[in-house]
């Protein structure tokens, strides 16, 4: 199944003219045979343990828009990802905690915990990050258990606008439609942009009001601020 993912996905934007079309249309037909439960349970699974989001997300309209409609198709898109951000967060605050925190403390550390007052910058500035892959940055922000809701919250909707807009022009292409091309590209761009002014915003606002990182780990028995 990943193969045929990831054959999907890298071959979508050649769709129309390469001689893979035959076997693009293959990984396409055998990917809707295993129907959109296991393919999205594996969006919803795989990228806990590495496998990036977009293949799945490229892939999802041309396998699924013909027969569960494009907007079905970004609804389990979405409910995939809240999935996993819900998934990659127990396994970082509950499962690898622990035993993260007892390796600091046998080297004389603890771990630090996000604090409520900028629980929202923290995370938001985490998730747009560039250049850090979206399942670390969940295991990050889970390890110094950012307060759930929060984090699910800037989870959600920050990776929300380019699964739309990723999904639309994976599907444009596969169909071929010049204007969905058009349409589905314009958007992609428009959700790059905000991205980009989002970060410029985030970075000008930490260092207007002075919003630490995530504070480092501390040795053992020292408090995280002076009194």
């Amino acid at each position: 199944m990943l193969l045929a993912v990831a054959l999907v996905a890298a071959g979508v934007v050649v769709a129309r003219w390469g001689e893979m079309r035959s076997a693009l249309e293959a990984g396409v037909h055998y990917l809707r045979a295993k129907g959109p439960f296991l393919f999205f349970a594996g969006m919803a699974l795989l990228p806990a343990v590495g496998f990036p989001l977009m293949p799945f997300t490229f892939a999802a309209g041309p396998v699924f828009g013909p027969t569960i409609g494009v907007a079905n198709v970004i609804a389990c898109a979405i409910g995939a990802v809240i999935a996993n951000v819900a998934l990659t967060y127990w396994l970082a605050a509950q499962a690898l905690r622990p035993l993260v925190s007892r390796l600091a403390g046998l080297l004389g550390y603890r771990l630090p915990e996000s604090g409520a007052r900028t629980a929202w910058q923290v995370t938001t500035i985490v998730r747009l990050a560039p250049g850090l892959p979206f399942f670390m940055q969940s295991y990050l922000l889970g390890l110094v258990r950012t307060p759930f809701a929060v984090y699910m919250t800037v989870s959600t909707l920050v990776p929300a606008g380019y699964l739309v807009a990723v999904i639309l022009f994976g599907d444009a292409l596969w169909t071929g439609k010049a204007q969905n091309i058009a349409l589905a590209a314009s958007l992609l761009g428009i959700v790059a942009g905000i991205i980009h002014l989002l970060r410029k915003h985030q970075a000008a606002m930490t260092r207007k009001i002075g919003i630490p990182p995530p504070a480092p780990m501390h040795p053992a028995g020292t408090p995280d601020e002076p009194n």
